[in-house]
């Protein structure tokens, strides 16, 4: 198994700046896709990855990628465009985080490592909050949580908005082959109810997330609850479509 980073970036480069050098001292390759930023934004980028990999920062890998989308075109669509390019260089599973400084390295370890002896399995975050963490992300989350738990007739999605997971790559090549994914805000979610549509094994590791001082937030209040709400409705009602399958096969679960 060979396991790479693979990063979606939108304007985050002031935070990106301080978080890739520590990323890249793992000695991991990344694969960064920037997602459309600005002049500004991508030029700082560039100079950031050339710097490490002309050995500027000490220990870090110099297996670093930066592919460019000419436009924004979501979080999701990053995050294949990233997953496809580590197929071509031969890497069986990805670890995906984000570009703004959230996600705590001290737990990509534990993430490989459980992932290694399980293969199949996607390696999700469950995330546990500061006090200065925003309270309506917070509550955001248990909301969402409810709707995810009804399409999918079960608990198995312990969260579905972190950002930071491993995915085997025949997984994703699975669900892709199966069903449409939204590629932007509704990404995350979607990929795991459809996971659990699939089958899939999922496991969830506690991980801190942090607020850097500065931390941009490209969530749209107005543009992406109406993408989510859209997201529920569909998948509710492909649960009910679904829900004979899933009841049959819960029932087999527990007698077996």
């Amino acid at each position: 198994m060979n396991y790479c980073f693979v990063i979606p970036h939108f304007n985050h480069h002031d935070a990106f700046s301080r978080f890739l050098p520590s990323l890249a001292r793992l000695g991991i390759a990344c694969i960064i896709v920037d997602d459309g930023s600005n002049t500004e934004s991508i030029e700082k980028v560039e100079a950031l990855v050339a710097d490490i990999k002309e050995g500027k920062q000490k220990n870090a890998t110099e297996e670093l990628y930066l592919l460019k989308h000419t436009s924004n075109r979501g979080k999701g669509a990053a995050f294949f465009t990233g997953a496809y390019y580590a197929r071509t260089l031969g890497y069986t599973h990805v670890v995906q985080i984000d570009a703004d400084g959230q996600h705590d390295l001290n737990d990509v370890t534990n993430f490989i490592e459980y992932s290694s002896k399980h293969p199949d399995t996607i390696v999700s975050g469950k995330p546990y909050f500061e006090d200065d963490a925003p309270k309506v992300r917070v509550y955001g989350r248990r909301v969402t949580d409810f709707w995810v738990a009804l399409e999918t007739l079960s608990l198995q999605i312990k969260d579905s908005l972190c950002g930071y997971r491993v995915y085997p790559l025949h997984q994703v090549e699975r669900i892709l082959d199966a069903y449409h994914i939204g590629v932007r805000m509704d990404f995350d979610t979607e990929m795991l109810v459809k996971a659990v549509w699939l089958d899939i094994p999922l496991h969830f590791m506690p991980t801190k997330v942090i607020y850097p001082e500065g931390s941009v937030s490209h969530f749209n209040y107005t543009r992406d609850n109406f993408l989510l709400i859209n997201l529920h409705v569909k998948l509710m009602l492909g649960m009910l479509v679904r829900s004979p399958f899933f009841m049959i096969r819960n029932i087999k679960r527990v007698f077996r």
